[in-house]
């Protein structure tokens, strides 16, 4: 791209828009409508991550901040695979199956580490977390 804009702010909206208004001939390629999926299921797992941190009515002040967490997390795997199934090319389905892997598995020790944080704090709010043993965390750290 040789026309960004101002320093580049707006590239990826634009290349959002490009990606997702780009004419494709639904009848002929029956996966794009999974690719599109996968494109759509992370912009909303993007609006979800801002709910749980965006503003003074976030879901961080619920008690159950942390599984809320894990739960939008776990949505990325099957985006990712969603995504690169539907774009007909065998190099980014296989990159996808990788980053899919990687992220079940960080998933995995990320719930260890959620587990292990709420008995810790004796719950799953995310502001516990962050108010309670702040020093304990500097001198045992995860």
């Amino acid at each position: 791209p040789n026309k960004v804009g101002i320093i580049g702010l707006l590239q990826s909206f634009a290349d959002l828009l490009k990606l997702v208004i780009k004419f494709k001939n639904f009848y002929f390629q029956s996966r794009s409508y999974v690719g599109l999926f996968g494109v759509l299921l992370l912009i909303v797992l993007v609006v979800v991550y801002s709910f749980i941190y965006g503003s003074y009515y976030s879901v961080s002040y619920s008690s159950l901040s942390a599984l809320w967490f894990l739960a939008a997390s776990s949505i990325s795997s099957y985006s990712l695979l969603c995504a690169g199934w539907g774009s007909y090319n065998s190099y980014s389905f296989l990159s996808s199956v990788r980053c899919a892997f990687g992220s079940v598995s960080f998933e995995a020790c990320f719930m260890c580490v959620v587990i292990f944080c709420a008995l810790c704090c004796c719950g799953y709010n995310l502001i516990d977390f962050y108010h309670s043993y702040w020093c304990s965390w500097l001198l045992f750290p995860l």
